[in-house]
């Protein structure tokens, strides 16, 4: 079956699993989350696990507050690299907290961990930012907004877990949001409409 889709202003993400360190005094980087001095750097600038905290006004997307983690990227699939709104998972070969992969062969599995939205395009061992929680921050990284992946139109109102997608390809990555249907699966976020 082919993959749905759902809007990122549909989206809340629990962060569950990322107990990072929200650091209160850090505030939005000067050059914005995607800035070129910390965002897909070869050296960490903040340190690894840091969360920042922030609100979406709902001019641009909806209102709400949201959270952004700084990690590093572990692997990466070579035909469906990371873009802007590709889930990742936590990194299975290491595996290290914060340490992420839009690739199913290389992260922990599929429906057992938490995830993260990747804002852009970024390279393998590099550090940068992730939206892990909240609404989509669409104001704050505008590559953000739209839609995301789902696997096999499966997304109701509710919970929604992380799953391997029937379709890879290059804009949706290889890892779409599902129905939790094990009562293992982690609960990565919540669902405010049905996919189509």
């Amino acid at each position: 079956m082919a993959n749905a889709a759902i809007d990122s202003e549909m989206i809340i993400l629990t962060g569950n699993g990322l107990a990072g360190f929200h650091d209160y005094n850090i505030g939005v980087p000067p050059d914005g989350f995607t800035g070129a001095t910390h965002h897909n750097v070869a050296a960490a600038v903040y340190p690894v696990g840091t969360m920042v905290d922030v609100y979406n006004k709902g001019n641009t997307g909806v209102a709400g507050g949201a959270t952004f983690i700084y990690g590093k990227v572990g692997a990466q699939d070579e035909t469906n690299v990371i873009a802007a709104k590709h889930l990742c998972a936590i990194f299975a070969t290491t595996p290290v907290p914060y340490e992420f992969s839009n690739e199913v062969a290389t992260d922990l599995g599929e429906s057992v961990q938490a995830i993260v939205i990747a804002l852009s395009a970024m390279t393998t061992s590099y550090y940068g930012w992730f939206w892990c929680a909240g609404v989509c921050p669409e104001e704050f990284v505008s590559g953000l907004g739209g839609t995301y992946p789902t696997v096999n139109t499966t997304v109701v109102i509710g919970a929604m877990a992380a799953g391997d997608l029937e379709t890879a390809g290059t804009t949706a990555g290889e890892i779409g949001f599902e129905i939790p249907d094990a009562d293992q699966e982690v609960i990565v976020g919540y669902a405010l409409s049905a996919d189509a």
